[in-house]
């Protein structure tokens, strides 16, 4: 069954972006607009992402359902850094924050009020890129849970806050016990629990993911207006080359110069050329995100 279901991603990874692989001196790569990007390049980006974000699978044959649905992505601002390197925070917490989107389970926002960022892509089609690495997955979160301050590289307690340490430590595995917990805490995102995502978990990951997203719909009330947080460990300064960065992306106004920033960075630090596509989010609960690429929008 897995070599079934590497040999289905294998199919989808070459009808997706051919943007690790495009380089500034390509004619063929050349648009009519004398972009680096193509429209061709950009419609399969936008297909993929609407596949991802209506895959509602439960799992992946057995493994967690992030290394094959879902869109992971991390919301960011321009600073004094690549925006594809850990920030100066995440290193002193030992851990990257993300965040997760899917048809069922969706927001309205990006946390601290962020326009843009980038999104990568799951591990069993990062597999089949030529040179990318795998990253670790390390804990979800159902809401923003500031991990900055938790220790266990944000994956664990919060200073204070009894009740905090991960789910395991807990015996917490269901979505029932996870949001008895969080209202046992008066619904403080300090006191939740996180789910144990780590390879070698003495838990069963995919059914700890699995319910983290089901977490998200008891609290939905609040779970809309608040992104979840997915932790994944750090990973190398400056190895943007070998990063599985599918897209940056931004969601109003003046977030397009941003990732168009982002694009261009990255182009001119690693010669790969990765689209910028506009990463619509609901406001209302009944709506979905919605993924468009503009032409016009790319600034290489």
């Amino acid at each position: 069954m897995e070599y079934i279901m590497k040999f289905i991603k294998l199919i989808s990874w070459f009808v997706l972006p051919l943007s690790l692989s495009v380089l500034a001196n390509d004619d063929a790569a050349v648009s009519r607009s004398n972009s680096i990007i193509t429209q061709q390049q950009g419609d399969s980006l936008v297909q993929a992402l609407r596949s991802d974000y209506n895959d509602t699978s439960q799992d992946c044959h057995g493994s967690p359902a992030f290394l094959c649905s879902g869109i992971t992505f991390r919301g960011n601002k321009p600073g004094n850094y690549h925006v594809w390197n850990p920030s100066p925070n995440a290193i002193k917490s030992g851990g990257v924050s993300f965040s997760y989107l899917r048809k069922d389970s969706k927001y309205s926002k990006l946390a601290y009020g962020y326009k843009s960022g980038y999104i990568i892509y799951q591990i069993f089609r990062g597999d089949f890129a030529p040179g990318k690495i795998d990253l670790d997955y390390l804990c979800f979160f159902p809401i923003d849970a500031a991990t900055n301050e938790r220790d266990s590289n944000g994956c664990g307690k919060t200073p204070g806050y009894s009740g905090s340490q991960s789910c395991d430590a807990q015996n917490i595995y269901t979505a029932g016990a996870w949001s008895n917990h969080y209202y046992q805490g008066n619904a403080n995102h300090h006191h939740q629990c996180s789910f144990n995502l780590r390879e070698g978990a003495s838990s069963d990951t995919t059914k700890n993911f699995a319910e983290g997203i089901k977490s998200m719909a008891k609290i939905s009330s609040e779970s809309f207006g608040t992104q979840n947080e997915l932790r994944l460990g750090l990973w190398d300064q400056n190895i943007g080359n070998v990063l599985p960065i599918q897209a940056f992306f931004y969601v109003y106004g003046s977030g397009l110069g941003e990732a168009q920033s982002y694009q261009k960075d990255f182009y001119n630090t690693t010669g790969i050329a990765i689209p910028v596509i506009k990463m619509s989010l609901p406001e209302y609960s009944n709506q979905d995100v919605q993924f468009t690429f503009n032409m016009n929008e790319q600034a290489i």
